[in-house]
């Protein structure tokens, strides 16, 4: 028998989708054995993390592992599409997202809330109802954390959606870090000829200076 403290200790944590373009293109389309190894051991830790918690007890770096290759994908993917275009087109990388992930997310809420309502107790159907919306809006992080939620020390019950909250994470980065992507190639790009302006005046003034006579 586990204790409930242990039982949250070992919640599920959903592991992060990594968008298949960004890893093709990274690379010119080319597959990747490294990275494809990194999500394996990344996977491997978290599930083994969950099944033998009390011997594995760093297994949830795992996530942390997808988060960090999630990022240089999605980095790589945008750095060559401003290369390539000369901009990056936001719409369309978040659309692709929204296709991607929103449908089954949106799925698997609606099943579990289902299920919810038939299984658990009506003195958990507010609780569960609320981290669903949060789930479905990928703000379940926000909300665990607006609960003093500690995974490792909680003696909450857990939700069947407790999960979601690094997959919202992970969508928070999706919409953040391309806009500041995109903010920063434009002053870049901005910057360029007003660099180029200082420096030509520069070396103007430079030459026109009179040479000073020892």
């Amino acid at each position: 028998m586990t204790t409930r403290a242990e039982s949250a200790q070992a919640l599920p944590v959903a592991a992060p989708t990594l968008p298949e373009a960004a890893e093709r293109s990274s690379r010119g389309g080319r597959y990747q054995p490294e990275i494809q190894g990194l999500r394996a051991l990344a996977v491997l830790l978290v599930v083994g993390y969950h099944f033998w918690p009390e011997h594995l007890t760093g297994g949830y770096v795992g996530v942390d592992v997808f988060f960090v290759i999630s990022g240089y994908l999605i980095t790589a993917h945008l750095f060559k599409e401003a290369a390539r275009t000369g901009r990056i087109r936001l719409g369309q990388f978040w659309g692709r997202g929204i296709r991607r992930l929103l449908p089954l997310s949106l799925l698997v809420l609606g099943i579990t809330a289902v299920a919810a309502v038939m299984i658990l107790p009506s003195t958990e159907w507010q609780n569960t109802r609320r981290q669903v919306f949060a789930s479905a809006l990928y703000v379940q992080n926000w909300i665990l954390a607006d609960d003093a939620i500690d995974y490792s020390k909680s003696d909450e019950r857990a939700t069947a959606v407790q999960h979601f909250w690094s997959l919202s994470v992970e969508e928070q980065f999706y919409v953040l870090w391309p806009v500041l992507l995109a903010v920063v190639l434009g002053l870049a790009v901005l910057a360029r000829p007003v660099g180029s302006l200082c420096t030509a005046r520069l070396l103007r003034a430079a030459t026109r200076a009179p040479s000073s006579s020892g």
